[in-house]
């Protein structure tokens, strides 16, 4: 019985990153003592509970590296923070301005640094407002090398539960009313990248249908490069990902042939490839 083959190919296609890292890390903690400040109200808390959430930019550029350390700018879209009483209750803390908030960045910046004892990470935002008003948001963590961070190959890798981490989050924000801060310190009880892209396609993985996604510059077809552009479609698959599909599914090479020139052919027709391509990919059979 003759084999069908199926596929499908996303209308929005992008780039192929080879970038992996965390988009979102969910840091959550007991407070030893904070408090937060706006105009002539103060709020202090201790024995609290916090949630903060550190929303990052999808590609990070390493703009400083060395042996044990390194520095990405263009870090940070957006810091938000929870915080419990004993009781649960929610606290009212004031939340640092973000750059989706008319934020102009001065600094922008992830930092880590993995010392002979101890690993220090920080998340630095500081800028301007639309009112030229400075905001300014630091949150560090520090603990012993083997509680923080468990790779820094690709991109730094938290442990999920660590050990002897401590946090502190200072934000200071001047309004039109007085300065508005935020501040507190505590150990770490558990670091989550909540949302991943660990082949670096662009798509999370949560959303990734093709996880390890070829993400080569043009597109082979078996050792055979095509020279044609690769990309990664919505759905996080590459046009080589369906290429080698369509080989690894068909029963024999016509089978394969003829769903390779599908493929081409629906590639075109949605505006991925040109004609040109099209041929490319068929002379490369």
């Amino acid at each position: 019985m003759k084999k069908t083959i199926t596929f499908a190919v996303a209308l929005a296609l992008s780039s192929a990153s080879l970038a992996a890292h965390a988009n979102k890390l969910e840091l959550r903690g007991s407070i030893n003592y904070g408090y937060s400040q706006q105009a002539d109200e103060r709020i202090e808390f201790s024995q609290a509970t916090y949630l903060i959430e550190v929303s990052q930019q999808a590609n990070m550029p390493l703009v400083y590296a060395a042996s044990s350390w390194g520095q990405y700018k263009d870090a940070i879209e957006q810091v938000t923070v929870s915080i419990k009483d004993a009781e649960g209750n929610d606290i009212i803390a004031n939340q640092p301005i973000t750059v989706a908030a008319d934020l102009t960045p001065i600094a922008n910046t992830f930092y880590f640094d993995q010392g002979r004892y101890t690993d220090f990470v920080s998340w630095i935002l500081n800028g301007v407002t639309a009112e030229g008003l400075n905001s300014q948001t630091k949150l560090n963590l520090q603990g012993p090398r083997e509680f923080l961070l468990a790779s820094t190959a690709e991109f730094p890798r938290f442990i999920n539960n660590p050990r002897y981490v401590n946090a502190t989050l200072t934000s200071s924000v001047e309004t039109a009313a007085g300065t508005s801060s935020l501040y507190f310190q505590g150990p770490v009880i558990s670091i989550q990248e909540a949302t991943l892209d660990s082949d670096g396609d662009g798509v999370l993985d949560d959303l990734d249908s093709c996880p390890g996604t070829d993400a080569r510059a043009t597109v082979m077809v078996g050792s055979n490069d095509s020279g044609v552009t690769n990309s990664v479609d919505a759905a996080g698959c590459s046009i080589a990902d369906h290429v080698k599909a369509c080989f690894a599914e068909a029963n024999n090479r016509g089978d394969a042939v003829s769903c390779v020139s599908h493929l081409a052919k629906e590639l075109r027709q949605a505006g991925a490839i040109t004609g040109r391509d099209q041929g490319q990919l068929l002379r490369s059979l």
